[in-house]
């Protein structure tokens, strides 16, 4: 039956990550049985105290019992509600609880994830994993211990209570259990699947509403707000189709639940009543019996509906394990090699990527070298694989053939925590938290950094005086995403946090590509003043930045075709040229830059 979890096969897989969670707060849990093992006798013995009640003082005209068993009747009602009450109580904080360390688990997990994940499930439905399917396993903690737990003994002592007043009516009821647990079971299935669905469809919704907000400057931008608009609705609806149709299920069963309690207490007042008549049985047995038998309609609907938060919390902790079973990055490794600088050069032997699910080869064959102390850009049309072989140095990847070298020790054998302190990574979309200006310079920084070595970083990457012009200056929120600051203004506080953590290796993605030529000159100014005495990779389609580099590395379809510098390319028929010629006609270079 699906009220026997424990032998579900989603069970047994989370059960290791189940225990876990649960082993913290074993006491509590123990405490909310006995407290609802406690709820349950008292629930019990109420139609042994009718059947005693009638009895004794209607039937019998006995007073000595009017004082004792409606003080009796009272001290049930008052024990089971204290403990009803605490046995709530603890399991609702226990469930907070546990979720609470799952969901700290969980976000733990995702940030300890390899870049490559991110690409494969979007951000929205990973937000969707530690919200909504971390909150659904709230009721399956609660609901389960108090309701099959508390229930189930109360069922079991009902029944008992039952048999103690009359073995022959107790057997016609147990006959028509299986009528019971069939629409439980039947319902229990469905809204397992159900219950994927519906955190499935939230995943997508969240994924949408996401997406939507982190690019509300472009959907303006381009007047696409009804396109959005009408995706949003796509989603919406599926969602709430999905529990519309488990709110169905859910709210069957109770009907079918109250038919059969009304179908239970005519055949106990039928054959009760026969016996009363023949005076095989007594009125106040009979008027137990039947008080027993609604009694036990309230036990079996909660024990039926455990059944919803039971299969959502399954569904949801199978959705929260997939993401916990996948292996995390290994940032910090004690038996790893650390680095602290890049003394003799930076070495690509043989290096070929392909990205998880890829049909083909993002990058083939790379071979280069780039000594230290030296600037070289990457050239190529988008999709030639620049990012990718940059993606590489700080392991956010690793090659799927050949090697790279850091001073020549491969960078599989160094700690990627120690490799990426010493990278400094400029990209054309800076990435500001909604703090302030100084919160955003330190972010990551693990020592003490002095007012004088802040202002005096802002200077190197030209940032300090519009800061300065700011309403509170550093201590001024830039917004989410930095969306108060302009283009150029958000580069040069990522070359501002560049210069305060003084990396050996500067990798520049596109770092003026998206700025307005005003932009770009001050920009331009701040990354000469940054790259002097480091190591520089830039990628780059504007000639101002290419004519700079000591040597140009020209890629195509994951391949480097051609190398050199800049005047040596241009003078010889090569795809630099071509390249550069392309650039030319469509606006970015105007003919004085060439040379």
């Amino acid at each position: 039956m699906t009220f026997f979890f424990w032998k579900d096969p989603v069970y047994i897989r989370i059960r290791p990550y189940f225990h876990g969670w649960v082993r913290p707060y074993r006491w509590n849990l123990i405490g909310g049985i006995l407290l609802g093992i406690v709820a349950s006798a008292m629930t019990s013995g109420v139609p042994l105290v009718l059947k005693e009640l009638i009895d004794k003082i209607f039937t019998q005209k006995n007073t000595h019992y009017l004082v004792i068993l409606p003080v009796a009747f009272f001290l049930l009602f008052a024990l089971k509600g204290l403990a009803v009450f605490y046995q709530n109580y603890i399991l609702r904080i226990t469930a907070l609880r546990m979720v609470n360390d799952v969901r700290k688990d969980l976000f733990a997990h995702l940030v300890s994830l390899p870049l490559g994940r991110y690409g494969r499930e979007g951000t929205g439905a990973l937000m969707g994993r530690v919200t909504y399917d971390a909150d659904r396993l709230q009721g399956g903690v609660a609901n389960t211990f108090r309701d099959l737990v508390q229930q189930g003994f109360t069922i079991v002592g009902v029944l008992g209570s039952m048999v103690v007043m009359s073995p022959r009516l107790t057997l016609f009821l147990v006959v028509m259990l299986p009528m019971v647990l069939i629409p439980i079971r039947k319902t229990g299935k469905k809204l397992k699947t159900l219950s994927r669905r519906t955190q499935e469809s939230f995943g997508d919704l969240n994924q949408h509403l996401s997406e939507t907000l982190s690019s509300i400057r472009l959907i303006k931008g381009v007047v696409s707000e009804e396109i959005e608009k009408e995706k949003f609705k796509t989603y919406s609806d599926e969602f709430v189709s999905v529990q519309i149709k488990t709110a169905k299920y859910t709210n069957l069963l109770s009907p079918v639940m109250e038919t059969l309690g009304a179908l239970a207490a005519g055949i106990a007042v039928w054959a009760g009543g026969y016996a009363v008549i023949r005076g095989t049985l007594s009125f106040g047995t009979l008027v137990g019996f039947i008080t027993a038998a609604q009694m036990l309609y309230q036990p079996i609907k909660g024990f039926a509906g455990a059944q919803t938060d039971i299969q959502q919390s399954l569904a949801a902790a199978e959705r929260i394990v997939d993401l916990l079973s996948v292996p995390e990055e290994k940032v910090s490794d004690p038996a790893a090699k650390k680095v602290s600088s890049l003394r003799e050069g930076i070495e690509f032997r043989s290096v070929s990527f392909a990205y998880p699910e890829a049909s083909t080869s993002a990058l083939e064959e790379i071979s280069l070298r780039i000594p230290s102390g030296s600037f070289v850009a990457l050239v190529g049309a988008s999709g030639s694989g620049k990012s990718t072989l940059a993606n590489l140095l700080p392991r956010f990847y690793e090659p799927s053939k050949g090697e790279i070298l850091w001073d020549g020790v491969p960078l599989s054998e160094i700690e990627a925590a120690s490799l990426r302190s010493v990278i400094g990574l400029v990209t054309q979309d800076v990435v500001l938290m909604n703090q302030t200006v100084r919160e955003n310079l330190l972010y990551g920084l693990s020592r003490e950094v002095p007012e004088e070595e802040l202002v005096e970083a802002a200077r190197t990457a030209y940032a300090h005086d519009f800061i300065s012009a700011l309403p509170k200056g550093y201590d001024t929120r830039v917004g989410e995403r930095g969306i108060f600051l302009s283009g150029g203004e958000k580069q040069r506080l990522a070359l501002a946090r560049v210069v305060l953590r003084n990396p050996s290796l500067l990798v520049l993605d596109e770092a003026t590509s998206a700025l307005d030529s005003e932009s770009e000159w001050v920009v331009q100014k701040a990354l000469e003043s940054v790259m002097r005495g480091r190591t520089t990779i830039a990628i780059a389609h504007r000639l101002t930045t290419i004519r700079q580099a000591h040597t140009v590395f020209v890629l195509e379809g994951g391949r480097l075709i051609e190398s050199g510098t800049h005047d040596e390319l241009m003078k010889t028929d090569s795809r630099y040229k071509s390249f550069i010629l392309h650039l030319m006609r469509t606006g970015d270079v105007v003919p004085e830059e060439i040379g």
